[in-house]
C-alpha cells in the first residue's frame, strides 16, 4: 500500500474546478449510506467512533464521498489499528459514483477537505495498482512517503520514498518500523511458491 501527505505550509493544490461542485460534511445519515453502500447503523458507529463523513456535490446531486478519522484508524488489508494525533487526520473510504468517475471529483474532494479540517498533516493511502486513486491523490498536492509493505515475519514496514523525514512521522503515526531496501507487498509472496498474486514482472 502507498502512503501519501500534505501538510499545511505546502505548495497550493492547482485543482481544475468542477463547474458546481461543493463539498461539506453529510448532515443527511440516509443520503450517506446510500451511496456509501453502508447501514444506518454503520453510519453510526462510524460517527460515534471519530469519523467525519464529506459529501462532494455537483449542484444538487451527491456524487463522490470519503471520510476522516480524527481519534484512531484501521488498515484492515495490513491488520493495521493505530491512534491519530489531534494535528493529524486520516483519509479513508473514498469513492466516486461510476455515472461520475473521470471528472476530476477526487481531488476536489480532497482538496475541500483540507481546507475545512483544522489539522496540520493529513494522511492517505491506497493499493499501488490503483492507479485512478494514484493520479487523484497526486493531483490533490499529496507527496508520496512510501510503501507498506510486509516483512518476512508478516509484520508491516515502511519502506520510505524520497522524504525520509516524512516517512518518519508516517511511520509512528502507523505504529511500523520504518525499513530500507524492497520488502514483498504480499504476506504470501514471502514464499514465493506458495503465492499466486503474480505481482512480480514476468
Amino acid at each position: 500500500m502507498a502512503l501519501a501527505t500534505w501538510w499545511q505550509g505546502d505548495p497550493d493544490m492547482k485543482i481544475t474546478p468542477v463547474p458546481n461542485f461543493q463539498a461539506r460534511l453529510a448532515d443527511h445519515p440516509e443520503q450517506l449510506a446510500r451511496i456509501n453502500h453502508l447501514g444506518i447503523g454503520e453510519v453510526s458507529e462510524r460517527r460515534r467512533a471519530g469519523h467525519r463523513p464529506y459529501v462532494g456535490y455537483v449542484g444538487a446531486t451527491a456524487v463522490t464521498y470519503g471520510w476522516v478519522a480524527t481519534r484512531t484508524a484501521a488498515i484492515g488489508e495490513l491488520s493495521l489499528v493505530f491512534t491519530i494525533p489531534a494535528g493529524d487526520r486520516y483519509l479513508w473510504d473514498f469513492a466516486t459514483l461510476p455515472e461520475w468517475q473521470g471528472r476530476g471529483l477526487y481531488p476536489c474532494l480532497l482538496h475541500a477537505i483540507v481546507r475545512i479540517e483544522d489539522a496540520d498533516r493529513f494522511w492517505i493511502i491506497h493499493a499501488p495498482e490503483n492507479m485512478s486513486s494514484d493520479v487523484g491523490i497526486q493531483t490533490a498536492g499529496f507527496q508520496d512517503v512510501g510503501q507498506l509493505s510486509f516483512r518476512p515475519d508478516g509484520s508491516v514496514g515502511l519502506i520510505p520514498a524520497a522524504q525520509h523525514a516524512r516517512a518518519r512521522f508516517g511511520a509512528a503515526l502507523l505504529g511500523v518500523p520504518l525499513l530500507e531496501g524492497g520488502l514483498s507487498p504480499c504476506p504470501r509472496c514471502v514464499d514465493r511458491i506458495a503465492c499466486a498474486c503474480k505481482l512480480d514482472p514476468e
